[in-house]
Formats: structure tokens, C-alpha cells, sequence
């Protein structure tokens, strides 16, 4: 779902950059900007103040906030992520996507019923400037949104795209008063956007109640925004350059909920420096843990890494058990991981997750939790294997080191000095003891984390990504579906679609970084790891 989302705030820059309605001719009269005076000023134009706070009713939704939206998407597309979107055709195949049809078709419905038409070609320039969006996300239809732009008066196709906006008139445009304002209404065939246009801002939206509700904001007639997030209108407040501010509200049941215990994400992303800047509040205040700990039990050839202060065996599985949504699986999975009291006074508040790598189209994971008494969890660990495993056997992975296993071994447990490992195959589990024990090289050898911290830092999360490891199991993982079961795509699409994306992915340098607490708002920063 979160890619549906990303992707339709992509498509909103990729339609202005290359989208082929309105009339290049425009028609000869007044200025635009003179026209564009007779329509009342909204006494609030900042476009994230305007983007009401329902929006975030649905747990599938998401809202981002520029300073400059067009010239943060050029920059964006300067980046080496965003060389890598180009290079790998991502950017061509959103264009070709349902979604860029729809949004394609809105546009055009404007240009076809504005007395104005703003050119093709001048799109683009239009989104410079301030602007915000938000995505409501739905099951199976197609996403809501509420996209709102602030009119400067100096930037002439700005106020050429407000003036469009504000003169759509003819078949299927009807008109409404909403707040002593006019809040126009289009429909073309199984399409509906509504829009409302003021000197300072415009509004558009394809749901009639987040449109009342933007439009009452502006007027300054009540309701809640989504900066009334303290988190977020802190974010909203940096902004400047090409800089943007999302808040994404984040599944119950999904892994960050579950994980972490959030229920909302903010993130705040400098595209020139690639920093990225993350925050959330917790329902509960968690400890924190030691940064790099953990690295020292995951291979240097991980795809992926997080260390958890949250995660802690009893709130993680207390999560499992409270998940909303409609994931049964979630539930399955707790009543079946029972931790034997005696286990759970023995461990500290402190896990970790790995990703070692895909084979076929099987994730290979890795799972630590913490121990403080050594002693008290190996005494319960054969009863914990036991709760576990349906036929536990037994396997010696490393001298004095002994593994429990499933009778497929699709699940392997262990004891190591500071961790009780688990692992959804037996290699990944020895590989994890093996590291452990120093045979391997580890991530702490990974000489960029300096950059993102130093030994005995304490934090709520540290987390480690290899972008060009995580290409090559993207690759793995989709050619293997293609070449193995049915579904609508083969390995030839695979080729051609999603391997270019991987090859360009596979130049980008790892990301880390790692989060901080106060109480129960975290925040902290992930950059690009130089020096590899």
C-alpha cells in the first residue's frame, strides 16, 4: 500500500512535467494576474496549514509539504537515488501507470472546461512555489486526494494555473457555496475533482469532504489541519530550498507498528545533502539501547539491519496480540510465540532484526533478543524450543553451541553470549553464532556508521541498509516469482522492468543512522555511508 501512496505523490511531478493538455494558444485579454484579482484572498495560504487532518483518518495515508515542489523535484532528479529512478525506467513506468492515466484525464477535464487553459509546456512551472499533498489510500479503489498550491502573484504561470482553475465552467462543471465561498464541482464520465481557487492559493481534491474541509481552512471558518501535529508543524517549519516534510500514518498491523509501536511517521528530507530526517511519538516510553551492540551478530553482508529499543520481547508480542486490522496470520503468529516466564525475566528490553539475503522466494531472517541472565535462558530454552517448534531437533552450529530446529528448518533458535537468535533457516542462524564468535566479519566493521555515531551511544534505533545487496535480492526475489509461480508477469517482464532499477540501484552507497528518545518522541537522522 505505502508504494501506492509514495507513487501518487510521484505522479503529481510527473504529470506537470510531462503532461500534453491545454491549449498553447491562450486567449488574448487582460493579464492574468489582473483576472486573477477580482477572486477574493484566503486568510490562511500556507499548503500544509490547508491539508485538513482527516486525511490521517485512514491508516493508509500519507501527507508532503515543499517549500518549492518543482524545484525540489528537479533536484531530486539530480540526486544519485534519483539518477538511479531514471536510469532504472522507474520514472518511465509510473508514467504509463493507471494512476498517471487518472491523474493525466483530471488534468486535461481542467483544460478542456477552463476559459483559461494553462499550456502544456508551462505545467511544470507552475508547480514552483509552495505546495502540499495528501494521499488517502483505499483497499481496492483508487487513492483520495487533496493537493493544495499557494499562488505567488510574481510567478506568472502559477497564477496562470490558479486562473484555469478558477474559470471552469460548461457541461458537467456545477457550483456550490461552501463557507460563502464557490467550491466547483467537475465530473467527467466516473470522475469527480473538485477545486477553489483564491488570489494567495488553489485547491483541488477528488473528495468532496476533504475539499470542504481545505476549503474552511483557508477561510479561517475552523477545523483541524494536519500541522496540528506538533511533530509535523515542526518539520513544516524547515522548510526551505528543496527540502520536503511527509507524515505518513502507518498500518496497525504493519511491521513499524508492530516493531516500533508507532502509529505515525515524520519524516523530513534534505534532497541535496540525501539526509533524512525521521521522528514519531511511541504510546509508551521505551528504553533505549546500545547503538552498535548488536552489529557485532550480523554478517558485513546483510542487506539489512535495525537495532530496537521497542522491540523488546513482552511489548512486541503484547503488540501482536492488540493488532487491529484484518491480518489473522498476526494473531496466529502470537498465540503460537509463547515465551516461558522464566525466559522472559531473563531478557533485557533490547532486539534486533537482520535481512541476510533472499533465496528463491524465501527471506532469510534473523531475530535477537537481549539477555542479561545467561544462565536462567539456557535453562529455559529447551522448553522455549519446545513452545516453538512442532518435532525440535538439535544441531550443533558452532564448538559448545547448539541450535534447535523445526523438522523443515524453516525456523532455528540459539544461544549466543548476549542473544537468543532465531532464524528462518539453519545457514543464516550459524552464520549469525559464527559472526558472534568472531569468525566472520561483522557490520561493527562497517567504517561508516562513524558518521552516524560512536562507540557506547545509547538510542531507541540504529538501522543499516545496503542499498546494492537489497537490489540484488529485489532482483532474486522477483525473477524467482516470475520463473516459479503464476503471477501475470514471467521472467523476460522481470528483465525488462524491474532489472534496470536494480542495476542503477546497485551504484548507490549504503544509507544508516539511527534514532534517538525523549520520552515517547523519537527522532533522529539516516545519510549515505561513504568510505565502503
Amino acid at each position: 500500500m505505502r508504494s501506492r501512496s509514495l507513487a501518487a505523490v510521484a505522479l503529481i511531478f510527473v504529470m506537470f512535467s510531462g503532461c500534453t493538455c491545454g491549449d498553447k494558444d491562450a486567449k488574448k485579454g487582460p493579464a492574468p494576474s489582473e483576472l486573477l484579482k477580482s477572486l477574493p484572498r484566503a486568510a490562511v495560504s500556507r499548503p500544509s496549514a490547508l491539508v485538513p487532518k482527516a486525511v490521517l483518518d485512514s491508516p493508509r495515508s500519507m501527507v508532503v509539504a515543499a517549500a518549492d515542489a518543482r524545484g525540489t523535484w528537479e533536484a531530486f532528479l539530480r540526486t544519485a537515488p534519483g539518477k538511479a529512478l531514471v536510469e532504472g525506467r522507474a520514472i518511465e513506468h509510473v508514467s504509463l501507470s493507471a494512476q498517471m492515466e487518472r491523474l493525466l484525464s483530471f488534468s486535461h477535464d481542467l483544460a478542456s472546461a477552463s476559459e483559461h487553459p494553462l499550456a502544456a509546456d508551462r505545467l511544470a512551472e507552475a508547480l514552483s512555489g509552495p505546495a502540499a499533498i495528501g494521499v488517502v489510500d483505499g483497499d481496492d479503489e483508487d487513492a483520495e486526494l487533496v493537493l493544495v498550491k499557494e499562488v505567488d502573484g510574481s510567478q506568472e504561470f502559477v497564477v496562470r494555473l490558479a486562473l484555469m482553475v478558477s474559470t471552469v465552467k460548461g457541461s458537467g462543471v456545477s457550483a456550490k457555496q461552501h463557507e460563502g465561498h464557490s467550491l466547483l464541482e467537475l465530473r467527467r464520465g466516473s470522475r469527480t475533482l473538485y477545486v477553489a481557487a483564491f488570489q494567495n492559493v488553489l485547491i483541488a481534491s477528488t473528495d468532496e469532504e476533504l475539499a470542504k474541509a481545505a476549503l474552511s481552512l483557508a477561510l479561517d471558518k475552523g477545523g483541524e489541519s494536519v500541522e496540528s501535529i506538533a511533530g509535523y508543524k515542526k518539520e513544516v517549519d524547515k522548510l526551505q530550498g528543496h527540502r520536503l516534510a511527509a507524515l505518513m500514518s502507518l498500518e496497525p498491523d504493519g511491521p513499524p507498528a508492530l516493531l516500533l509501536g508507532l502509529s505515525r511517521l515524520v519524516l523530513g528530507l534534505d534532497v541535496d545533502s540525501g539526509q533524512l530526517q525521521l521522528g514519531g511519538e511511541l504510546s509508551d516510553s521505551p528504553d533505549t539501547v546500545a547503538a552498535f551492540r548488536a552489529l557485532a551478530y550480523v554478517p558485513k553482508d546483510a542487506v539489512l539491519f535495525s537495532s530496537l529499543g521497542a522491540a523488546n520481547a513482552e511489548a512486541f508480542l503484547e503488540r501482536l496480540g492488540d493488532a487491529g486490522g484484518n491480518n489473522a496470520s498476526v494473531k496466529d503468529v502470537r498465540k503460537a510465540l509463547v515465551l516461558p516466564a522464566e525466559l522472559e525475566d531473563a531478557l533485557t528490553d533490547e532486539a534486533f532484526y537482520g535481512l541476510l539475503g533472499v533465496s528463491d522466494t524465501r527471506f532469510n531472517h534473523l531475530l535477537g533478543l537481549g539477555l542479561k541472565d545467561g544462565a536462567a535462558a539456557a535453562k529455559a530454552f529447551p522448553k522455549l524450543a519446545k513452545n516453538w517448534l512442532d518435532e525440535p531437533g538439535k544441531r550443533d552450529v558452532a564448538p559448545g553451541v547448539s541450535a534447535f530446529c523445526n523438522s523443515t528448518e524453516g525456523l532455528c533458535l540459539a544461544l549466543a553470549k548476549d542473544y537468543l537468535l532465531a532464524a528462518t533457516d539453519l545457514e543464516s542462524l550459524k552464520a549469525a553464532v559464527e559472526t558472534g564468535l568472531g569468525k566472520r566479519p561483522a557490520l561493527s566493521d562497517v567504517k561508516g556508521f562513524q558518521q552516524v555515531g560512536k562507540s557506547g551511544d545509547t538510542r531507541f534505533l540504529t538501522a543499516y541498509v545496503d542499498t546494492a545487496r537489497a537490489a540484488d535480492a529485489m532482483l532474486t526475489f522477483f525473477r524467482a516469482v516470475g520463473r516459479e509461480q503464476s503471477q501475470g508477469f514471467d521472467t523476460g517482464d522481470v528483465d525488462a522492468s524491474v532489472a534496470p532499477l536494480c542495476e542503477a540501484m546497485k551504484k548507490l552507497p549504503p544509507y544508516g543512522g539511527g534514532l534517538a528518545v525523549d520520552g515517547t518522541v523519537v527522532a533522529g537522522q539516516f545519510q549515505p555511508l561513504q568510505g565502503q
